[in-house]
């Protein structure tokens, strides 16, 4: 027998190399065409921080990892590679589930198959989806994936038979916040997921999200882990230390006032044990390549470790410090649900509401004068908006002045009474958003947009839309259970009575919009966000602030005790006050104004003060056009 062939049969009856998810990937993944490398070889050393999340399934004793993560900082190439990794070097029963079926196919065709194509150790073993004509060999579908002594299943989390028969080594649940709070009458999806694992004495779930609430789903597993961090040292005085976004007990990031250039990394001062030093973008990314993970607390539960990892440690692309301050900027400029989705996203942390209930006498002392007399919208306002709700014996009308960064003044509050199916209501409502209201500096500004509840007098709510719409009145309907979702979704066409020209319907997020009234509330000084209130009118009283506060957030629970949504609870019966806010805030959105430049074409307008005696006269300033109007719908048509 020839030594050649001695030295074949010894290679394949050789058992496998020892290998490590992260060495595997550096081995054998090649990325998309697709993605931002182009096909190059996937390299650990690009992003560090995932070594360690990849190599703990090799941990002996661990049985869960829960993954809390930040977009843009690779989360998803992990779990590519953590599956690439079982496909090829070590097959077995596999499960993934996503939030929906219908995301879980879309992923199979997106991405699985993407990775499969561009990865030749993967290519050459998963099985195509048609064999041969007569061929004997077994057929992947779009959701079951088949190889040599393994396969990898896929389902959602909003299907009970994903839970069904199947019995899996290794589990995976991604973007599991997003996961209902219970499938069918099984139970949460999450432990069910977690069940299928526990006849392999090796068995490992894995769940990985972006966090959504506080004590979420996500954020619940983590608390409970041995919640690891990504240690990196300060260059100036070895200190090492994880990165936050505020905490100066730890590194943090700072930068000079709403100058995102100038952000850098703080190392904690004297006191906390640190020097102080202040750390520039490359110096972080070079403490992030030495990083290590490190468990900060004893695990609540045995076999559970969890890692969190925040858009501050993350080296792919253009995620920089001042990138992330520039967002930071811009979320709390736009208002509380801007702000969520930064708090969500980048710093991967759940988002608190601190919504409970508002005392409304705490409000009432906050009334304030405008201006001198007769002025009705102050000097830093330009933009207003009305939200209007609609009663059976009367219309309800708030216009709300807004200025930079969403601070906002209230103008007028006022009852239209009447039958709102009777088009002589409906005039004196017309004639009232046809006021115009006294800026500080003289000019007399209109209301720019309105929003209408249609969820009473619906066909005569469209038939009032469809006649004004050139003044920008819009048709909206409250939606609950949308947090997280724009202010304003798309609209959908309405057509009333023997009209065949639709009516746009604008569905408006209200849990998140009362989110942005509340947290409005909740501030203590002027400045972005506040909430000002007129001294001058009457109707703005002790029963205006009751219906201001009259609801409040709760957070519901699965039977697990895990947060899963927040509901917003009536406490009195009316609350025209708070509605109406949350139109006006709509109304804003889709007027969508340009503050700054309404304000310099207002001050451009005014009438100019003559030069002193010999001093030669001042060149005006051009005046600024006003915000364009937005474009609503494809014909165009309410910009004609």
């Amino acid at each position: 027998m020839s030594t050649s062939l001695i030295a074949a049969w010894s290679e394949a009856a050789a058992p496998p190399a020892n290998l490590t998810v992260s060495e595997w990937a550096d081995l054998h993944r090649r990325l998309p065409e697709t993605s931002a490398a182009r096909g190059a070889r996937w390299r650990t050393a690009t992003t560090p921080y995932l070594r360690g999340i990849m190599d703990s399934v090799h941990e002996p004793t661990v049985r869960r990892i829960a993954l809390i993560k930040s977009a843009q900082v690779g989360g998803s190439e992990c779990l590519h590679n953590i599956l690439g990794y079982f496909i090829q070097h070590d097959p077995c029963p596999m499960l993934m589930v996503h939030p929906s079926k219908e995301v879980a196919q879309e992923w199979s065709k997106e991405r699985l198959e993407d990775m499969v194509r561009s990865t030749p150790a993967l290519d050459s073993i998963v099985s195509e989806s048609k064999t041969r004509r007569g061929g004997r060999q077994a057929e992947s579908t779009l959701t079951l994936k088949l190889f040599p002594n393994g396969y990898l299943a896929l389902g959602g989390a909003n299907t009970p038979n994903t839970f069904a028969r199947r019995t899996v080594r290794i589990a995976m649940g991604d973007d599991v916040d997003r996961f209902p709070a219970v499938v069918g009458d099984e139970g949460d999806p999450a432990e069910l997921l977690e069940n299928r694992t526990r006849t392999f004495y090796d068995g490992l779930t894995i769940f990985v999200s972006t966090p959504t609430l506080v004590d979420g789903r996500i954020d619940t597993m983590y608390k409970r882990s041995d919640q690891r961090r990504y240690f990196v040292a300060c260059p100036s005085c070895g200190r090492q230390d994880w990165i936050t976004w505020k905490d100066p007990k730890h590194f943090r990031v700072v930068f000079d006032e709403k100058a995102a250039s100038s952000a850098r990394i703080e190392c904690p001062d004297a006191e906390h044990g640190g020097c102080g030093a202040h750390l520039t973008e490359p110096m972080r990314r070079a403490m992030v390549a030495g990083g290590v993970w490190r468990p900060t607390v004893p695990a609540k539960e045995a076999g559970l470790i969890g890692f969190h990892l925040p858009a501050m440690v993350s080296t792919l692309g253009a995620v920089t410090l001042p990138d992330l301050v520039e967002r930071w900027l811009a979320g709390r400029e736009r208002g509380t649900e801007s702000l969520r989705v930064f708090i969500n996203t980048y710093l991967a942390e759940g988002w608190e509401n601190r919504g409970s209930r508002m005392n409304p006498q705490s409000l009432v002392t906050r009334r304030e004068e405008y201006g001198g007399e007769n002025v009705e919208v102050p000097a830093s306002a330009v933009a207003l908006t009305a939200g209007v709700d609609v009663q059976e014996d009367r219309f309800e009308l708030q216009v709300v002045a807004w200025g930079q960064a969403m601070e906002r003044w209230v103008v007028d509050v006022r009852s239209i009474p009447g039958n709102p199916k009777h088009a002589e209501t409906r005039a004196a409502l017309l004639e009232a958003l046809g006021r115009k209201y006294t800026h500080a500096c003289g000019a007399q500004l209109p209301i720019h947009a309105t929003c209408i509840d249609s969820g009473y007098a619906t066909d005569e709510v469209y038939d009032f839309v469809l006649a004004y719409q050139s003044r920008r009145i819009f048709a909206t309907k409250g939606i609950a259970g949308r947090s997280g979702e724009p202010i304003v979704g798309k609209p959908s066409e309405k057509r009333s009575g023997r009209s065949a020209r639709p009516v746009r319907l604008y569905p408006i997020n209200v849990d998140d919009a009362k989110s942005d009234v509340m947290a409005a509330l909740a501030l203590a000084a002027p400045g972005p966000g506040y909430i000002h209130f007129p001294l001058h009118l009457d109707t703005v009283d002790e029963e205006y602030f009751a219906q201001l506060c009259a609801e409040h957030p709760e957070t519901r629970y699965s039977r697990a005790g895990v947060a899963t949504h927040v509901v917003w609870v009536q406490d009195r019966d009316r609350n025209e006050a708070l509605d109406t806010s949350v139109l006006a805030l709509a109304a804003l959105r889709l007027f969508n104004p340009n503050i700054r430049q309404m304000l310099d074409a207002l001050r451009a307008a005014m009438p100019q003060p003559p030069p002193p005696d010999g001093a030669p006269p001042a060149t005006p300033l051009p005046a600024p056009a006003w915000a364009p109007r937005p474009r609503v719908g494809r014909s165009g048509y309410l910009d004609r």
